[in-house]
């Protein structure tokens, strides 16, 4: 039976521990099977070797203390403690406590606090460390201490870390045995003037305890007042970013006098292990407390409020100066080239002739409506979701076209709750299935985005655009993990009545071995790796499928930008997502969010089949970069190993890309003195969408940049001046472009307009389309009960020195899943103003010539339209006045109707009986005789 029990006992102790280290071993296991081993050790071994050395160190100063006190723990123990609670002494249980059981209780107690402290600082401060011994030189020296920035980046964290380490539990433990000798008695007051001999008395073993906690404390505070030192260069005091006048003139020298006091302080506190008198000890403390708070915390803002307020532009200018030198090089600012734009030139035939690459890709299916179209037109199955719409860029039969496109993924939490089972979860619902693709300036005949690949499989009439391997196992909404190749078929797609079933056949994947099953099991929380038939030997588990998830576990050092794109890359799927080397640790930078300094220093590729991920080092230049690869060997490609197919795709991210216009608001601004009086302040351009005003997000669009010779991808955004509550400007002023094309990848445009004339912005061209007052009576008619309007992104585009506003206008029913049609193209060339049905009719009307080789921008599907001639040929001046005079008699019947409509209204007709029932017709009725118009002009 005690044989049983034992063994019972010693199976149950494998088992926690089994259960303790399985978490681990899945690591391994996960990230040795995508070729990342490195990726685990590194850091594993890191923080263990920094848990070892901070643990023993602390271990020996925290034990050796409390070694000093032992016999002063003992006779506390024994005389008072004992005594006072009156235990009654038994033969065999002796009333003192012996020093071998107190040896034992500090032993414990220094090995509880040391492990507990070092584990926090291992965890928290293992890349410091490294970053510390593999620092890279950013080539670049600070203003104030001219030191260069690699000190502040790598080595003053590690600084920051050890002086955390060391400093906190040796104060708390100074702290606590003090109290307990203030408790015991061995610490006695006889006078509060504590400068007098004899106003305190310590016990000689005490005072030498004391004493050397007091040394170690004030060396490190010594070493703390050297770090804070270099701190001021983060200052927030007056307004300057970094370190003012106050902080140079007054911190800093404070700063340094109070490393000599600590210094001085340490001195007496040695002086104090051998001489009797107990001033040595007592009086330094609360001289360095008071000091320091009136030193370092008043004089500088007495300084800052009795000679900087007074004349701050007059003495924060050299400060102000380095605030915008060293924020525009944090945010890449510096970097970027400055061009003079007229933006009122007038446009000449032969400049529309070179902008027909431009004007075919003009943007008319907005990426925030074509959601809901893909959704309700290509969903399939209520399990299948679309969650974003990506935009990019593809050679599509020769030619260069702008193409949105959006994953068809597998969505659980969208199926019936009672098929929410493990078997369906885990081992069926295992992937999504293919893409939808569409050009964005093609629309149909119904106002639908036309689609370049579409349904289930995928089709398509582009051979690029062709894809063989439509899985998609690692995606934005595969955030469950999934056993493949079992003996239960994998859904693949629906097929009529029946589904299509696959096995999973990719590269990665944890193998079900005795131990592997074993330890998944233990970590999982779940037998049924066990109980059920299905699993084999040959299956595979599938974890952090979440692509966002996935790269997070393997390089949690670098952030990630929040929306990856999808690419079709010979006939497979393949995600992109842009990392960031981010620091909060540039002098005299601004932070936005959390960060100060940030770089798209790495591409990332995620197989969407199999799974794999590349990381592709883009910015070699990057210093911090430089170190994770001296830290990380092997792990970082170079550019140029990326395959073609996959750098032509490469997009300029978004996110930067914002995050540096917000700084360009300001930061644009070179000059102090008008920077501190923000003279010439700009905030990013604003636009309605739908009909909330907003800031216009920035948009990609295919355009010949002024001055090139051919259309490039480019990512641009709108400038106006800043604004105030009573001083509204929306003239544009500028616009940024960055370029992704080739060996341009990277470069930014900051074009500037002339400061002496108002050129329109996007909302002041919004407003001119609400006072049209044609395009003003059809929107009021549109947005009656039934249907609303939704007014699609204002595109600004650059053409021959001036600008062209495009704005596509979508009509949507208020229908529940109705979706949302392009009706009609708003444009906008300076004064002149038209709405029309397609982009071509716009810029006929507006230029009044017929724009030369320019493609069709409507086109219509095989199965919505059998007449090759149903597209509207607006090549001729006769076709364009018949339709133009037919919507002006539309306009009047629709004057008439209103006109009927109020008068009805006045006659006392109720809203519920009588005028819902004719708006309804009427609207209908309008609508057919559009239709029906536009097919006669046709």
């Amino acid at each position: 039976m005690k044989l049983a029990l034992k063994i019972l006992g010693a199976l149950i102790l494998i088992i926690v521990f089994l259960s303790a280290v399985s978490g681990v071993y899945e690591d391994w296991l996960w990230f040795s099977d995508l070729g990342y081993a490195r990726l685990f050790w590194t850091p594993f071994f890191s923080k263990l070797l920094i848990q070892l050395i901070n643990g023993t160190m602390l271990f020996i100063v925290i034990f050796g203390t409390l070694m000093s006190g032992r016999h002063a723990f003992q006779t506390f123990y024994n005389e008072k403690y004992r005594k006072r609670i009156r235990l009654v002494e038994e033969v065999n249980y002796p009333l003192n406590i012996s020093p071998r059981r107190i040896t034992i209780t500090l032993l414990l107690v220094s090995a509880i606090v040391s492990i507990a402290i070092s584990f926090v600082v291992g965890f928290t401060g293992w890349l410091d460390v490294l970053s510390f011994f593999n620092s890279s030189s950013f080539n670049y020296a600070d203003p104030l201490f001219n030191k260069d920035l690699s000190f502040f980046v790598f080595k003053l964290p590690f600084l920051q870390t050890i002086y955390g380490a060391f400093f906190t539990p040796i104060l708390v433990l100074t702290l606590f045995t003090a109290l307990f000798y203030i408790i015991t008695g061995v610490i006695r007051f006889y006078s509060i003037k504590i400068w007098k001999k004899d106003a305190i008395v310590i016990n000689p073993k005490a005072r030498r305890h004391l004493a050397i906690l007091l040394t170690l404390l004030f060396g490190l505070k010594c070493f703390g007042y050297f770090i804070n030192m270099f701190e001021i260069v983060y200052s927030q005091r007056g307004h300057v970013v970094g370190a003012g006048f106050s902080d140079v003139y007054a911190a800093l020298p404070v700063f340094k006098v109070l490393i000599v006091v600590s210094f001085i302080c340490m001195i007496f506190s040695v002086l104090a292990m051998f001489l009797k008198d107990s001033r040595y000890l007592t009086t330094p403390i609360p001289f360095l407390i008071i000091f320091s708070l009136f030193t370092s915390g008043g004089f500088p803002s007495l300084v800052q409020s009795m000679i900087v307020i007074p004349n701050e532009l007059e003495k924060e200018t050299p400060y102000i100066q380095s605030e915008i030198i060293m924020t525009r090089f944090a945010y890449g600012l510096d970097k970027i080239e400055t061009l003079e734009y007229t933006g009122n030139d007038t446009v000449t035939a032969q400049e529309l002739k070179d902008s027909v690459e431009t004007l075919e890709n003009i943007r008319l299916n907005d990426p925030r409506t074509m959601q809901q179209v893909y959704t309700q037109k290509q969903g399939i199955r209520n399990y299948y979701k679309f969650n974003d719409i990506d935009i990019d860029r593809y050679i599509v039969d020769g030619n260069y076209r702008q193409v949105m496109l959006s994953a068809r993924e597998i969505s659980l939490t969208d199926l019936d709750p009672k098929a929410l089972t493990f078997i369906n979860t885990r081992f069926k619902y295992t992937h999504g299935f293919g893409l939808t693709t569409s050009f964005a300036n093609a629309v149909t005949s119904k106002g639908l985005p036309a689609f370049a690949v579409s349904n289930i499989p995928p089709q398509t009439d582009y051979p690029e655009l062709t894809i063989s391997e439509p899985r998609i196992y690692f995606g934005e909404l595969t955030n469950d993990w999934v056993v493949v190749n079992t003996k239960f078929k994998e859904f693949d797609y629906p097929q009529g009545n029946d589904n299509a079933e696959n096995s999973y056949a990719g590269k990665t994947g944890i193998p079900f071995t005795a131990f592997n099953k074993l330890m998944l099991s233990l970590h999982q929380a779940t037998p049924r790796f066990y109980l059920s038939r299905e699993v084999t030997s040959q299956s595979k588990l599938l974890l952090y499928r979440n692509i966002q998830e996935r790269v997070e576990k393997l390089a949690p050092f670098l952030t990630y930008d929040d929306d990856p794109y999808m690419v079709i890359d010979n006939g497979s799927i393949k995600w992109i997502i842009d990392a960031y080397t981010t620091t909060s640790s540039i002098p005299y930078s601004v932070k936005y969010a959390d960060s100060n300094y940030i770089r798209n220093s790495v591409k990332v590729v995620v197989d969407a089949y199999n799974g794999t991920v590349d990381f592709y080092a883009i910015d070699k230049d990057d210093p911090i970069l430089q170190t994770y690869e001296k830290i990380f060997p092997e792990v970082f490609k170079d550019i140029t190993e990326m395959p073609y197919s996959l750098r032509s795709h490469l997009r300029y991210p978004e996110t930067m890309f914002t995050i540096q216009c917000q700084m360009l608001n300001t930061f644009h601004m070179t000059n102090a003195k008008v920077f501190y009086n923000k003279e010439d302040a700009w905030n990013v351009a604003k636009e309605i969408y739908g009909s909330q005003t907003q800031n216009v997000e920035p948009y990609y669009v295919i355009m010949r940049l002024p001055g090139e010779e051919k259309e490039e991808f480019v990512l641009m955004q709108p400038f106006t001046p800043a604004s105030s509550q009573t001083n509204t400007r929306n003239n544009m002023v500028a616009w940024l472009a960055a370029r992704m094309d080739g060996e341009q990848y990277g470069k930014l445009i900051l074009y500037t307009l002339p400061k002496n004339i108002e050129i329109d912005g996007p909302f002041q061209i919004e407003s001119r389309i609400d006072q049209d007052t044609e395009i003003s009576k059809q929107f009021s008619l549109w947005n009656l009960k039934g249907s609303s309007v939704i007014r699609g992104n204002l595109l600004a585009l650059p053409i021959g020195g001036n600008f062209l506003f495009v704005e596509p206008i979508y009509l949507q029913s208020t229908t529940s899943g109705s979706i949302p049609e392009m009706k009609r193209v708003v444009l906008v060339y300076e004064d002149k103003i038209v709405m029309t049905a397609t982009l071509e009719e716009g810029l006929y009307t507006i230029f009044g010539w017929k724009t030369p080789q320019l493609s069709t921008m409507q086109e219509t599907p095989a199965d919505e339209s059998d007449d090759p001639e149903a597209t509207p040929d607006t090549g001729t001046a006769t076709d364009l006045e018949g339709v133009l005079s037919q919507i002006k008699q539309i306009r009047e019947m629709l004057d008439a109707l209103e006109n009927q409509l109020t008068t009805m209204t006045n006659e006392g007709i109720t809203q519920d009986e009588e005028l819902n029932p004719i708006e309804t017709e009427s609207t209908e009725t309008v609508e057919t005789e559009i239709t029906g118009s536009e097919t006669e002009s046709e």
